[in-house]
């Protein structure tokens, strides 16, 4: 073959489009560098690694960025910041949220937001008002903290240099902490050089004195409990649950019975049932620790066993049916299994797997390799798709780095080198071609 054939062939191998029916002309194989693939999902992107990953479902540009088109959801360097289709946050300073007609947005130190068609704004600390927000029906106040006024359930409380001057009608009068008193409709409390001396007296014949830290006691119909240099030792006892407990001293020993069974000696020895609803039992904490709890629907039940805090083993059941598990050995893998999926991955440096939107910002940056398999499907990706293996029913392939490629679907084998631009695939049949 003369020379101007080989060059007309090498340069028909690299700039071809493709034969008819090959829905992979384009795919580039040059990870962790970059790759690029058109499947029948659309064309993905991904490169430098996990940095950056757009494809048809997410954008990403990790850590900075990662949106989900399908459930319209995005991450700003999570958890710091987060935007739904119903509110928005980047901490500490914007947050908006909206919910049917009202709505709420903060720009610090800007504030606005709507309730039941009221509108409502403010520049913090200069002047501002609020409808439903702070856990107030509503709050106005003026060069903060001069002077507040705050409304809830009727009543208005007037505050000037807040906490110390507060002032409602007949309910409320308070000099911040030399004394205050505050009456209600079913109780009246009084404190004084807050926060050394309590009292207070209810309509039920029960009512709570102290004087902190020395002594501390709390009566009504039918309980009662006491304390002794608060709250380090403490009786309580409640003839309605027939519960009693005791903490001598607070939090290294505890027992108690009747409501539900308790028995501490901290770090040493921890059991606490509160029946299928709950249970835990701790020996050398931080050592070991296992937990059990009820799930959300009736017939599921969750435990989880850990070991120093970061290796653990949860289970959960339905019935007699485990449902799923996930085990993490700190810190080096992650592994889960639920019904036939199963996944791992390495190493597991920041064990924050229940959280989806850490998964999806900081997962790949912090995981060397995974892997996955679901019934007769699986897949490998190892530094980045450095070597990548995919497989289901009828069709695989698999890459490593740049330098070799394969795909093998019912129609056709390929083989691929220098990151997929050199291509030879196996027809049906013994021929084969050279494909960009």
């Amino acid at each position: 073959m003369s020379r101007f054939a080989l060059f007309i062939t090498g340069f028909m191998i690299v700039i071809s489009p493709s034969l008819p029916g090959d829905g992979h002309a384009r795919d580039l194989y040059f990870s962790p560098l970059f790759s690029y693939e058109s499947g029948d999902g659309g064309p993905a992107f991904d490169g430098l690694g996990p940095v950056l990953d757009f494809s048809g479902t997410h954008t990403a540009v990790r850590p900075l960025y990662y949106r989900d088109r399908e459930n319209e959801t995005s991450c700003i360097v999570y958890p710091l910041g987060k935007t739904t289709p119903d509110h928005a946050y980047f901490a500490p300073f914007m947050r908006w949220r909206t919910e049917g007609d009202n709505s709420s947005f903060d720009l610090f130190p800007y504030f606005s937001g709507t309730h039941e068609g009221r509108n409502y704004s403010g520049l913090f600390p200069l002047y501002g008002k609020a409808y439903h927000r702070y856990g107030y029906d509503e709050a106005r106040f003026a060069l903060w903290p001069l002077y507040t006024e705050t409304q809830r359930d009727g009543g208005t409380t007037y505050t000037l240099l807040w906490p110390v001057f507060s002032y409602r009608n007949h309910e409320l009068f308070r000099v911040f902490p030399l004394y205050g008193t505050e009456n209600s409709a079913d109780s009246a409390y009084t404190f004084a050089l807050w926060p050394v001396f309590h009292h207070e007296q209810r309509t039920d014949g029960g009512g709570m004195a102290a004087v902190l830290p020395l002594f501390r006691t709390e009566y009504g119909p039918a309980h009662w409990n006491a304390s002794v240099l608060w709250p380090f030792f403490t009786y309580n006892r409640d003839e309605a649950a027939k519960h009693t407990s005791l903490d001598l001293p607070w939090p290294v020993i505890r027992l108690a019975r009747g409501g539900y069974e308790e028995t501490r000696i901290f770090p040493l020895y921890w059991f606490k049932d509160e029946g299928p609803k709950f249970r835990r039992l701790a020996v050398l904490w931080p050592l070991w620790v296992s937990v059990s709890s009820s799930g959300r629907y009736p017939g599921e039940h969750e435990k989880t066993t850990s070991v120093l805090v970061l290796n653990r083993l949860t289970e959960k059941t339905s019935g007699t049916t485990t449902t799923s598990r996930s085990l993490t050995v700190w810190p080096l893998v992650h592994c889960t299994r639920e019904q036939e999926k199963r996944t791992w991955s390495f190493p597991a440096l920041i064990p924050f797997y229940g959280d989806e939107g850490f998964n999806r910002t900081w997962g790949d940056l912090l995981t060397l390799a995974r892997g996955s398999r679901d019934g007769s499907s699986s897949c490998t990706n190892i530094l980045w798709k450095s070597f990548y293996q995919e497989q289901e029913p009828g069709r695989s392939r698999w890459s490593l780095l740049f330098l070799v490629s394969h795909r093998e679907t019912p129609e056709y084998t390929e083989w691929g080198f220098l990151g997929n631009l050199i291509r030879f695939r196996g027809m049906p049949g013994p021929a084969q071609q050279a494909l960009p």
